[in-house]
């Protein structure tokens, strides 16, 4: 049962980093057509919200990354129950 609960505990935090990226982009989208029609309707010479767009655009996908990519948790945390095998597997074998 207790691995159940992990499972449980992982997947709602799967989950909830996947709402946090929806939430994100959507943030993003909107924000971005203000800047666009303010710049519009003010100076349409120059298109300065493109340099928002992009700037906040890296760190949208880095979000989309890390939350759909990434899912089986932490990058350490994934790195460190790596070693921790290698370490049950070395004990084992009496192997060091």
């Amino acid at each position: 049962m207790p691995e159940m609960n992990e499972k449980l505990a992982l997947a709602r935090k799967i989950a909830e980093r996947k709402i946090a990226f929806v939430r994100h982009a959507i943030t993003y989208l909107v924000v971005l057509v203000g800047l666009a029609i303010i710049n519009n309707l003010t100076y349409s010479g120059y298109q300065w919200w493109l340099w928002v767009a992009f700037g906040w655009g890296i760190g949208v996908v880095s979000h989309f990354l890390s939350a759909f990519l990434y899912q089986s948790g932490n990058l350490v945390d994934r790195l460190a129950k790596r070693e921790l095998e290698k370490m049950n597997e070395s004990d084992k074998t009496g192997r060091h």
